[in-house]
C-alpha cells in the first residue's frame, strides 16, 4: 500500500497470511469495539 498523494514514498507491505489474519479478525468481531461510541467518564 502507498499514499496516493506520495506515490514515490514508502511502501506498507502485508503478507497474504497477515491479510488473512486481519480478515478473520474482522469476521470474528475482533474490532467491533472500535465502532462503539466512547462512554463519558470511563
Amino acid at each position: 500500500m502507498r499514499d496516493a498523494k506520495n506515490p514515490e514514498g514508502p511502501i506498507l507491505y502485508f503478507t497474504e497470511a497477515e491479510w488473512d489474519a486481519f480478515i478473520a479478525g474482522v469476521k470474528d468481531g475482533e474490532f467491533d469495539d472500535l465502532l462503539e461510541e466512547p462512554v463519558e467518564g470511563a
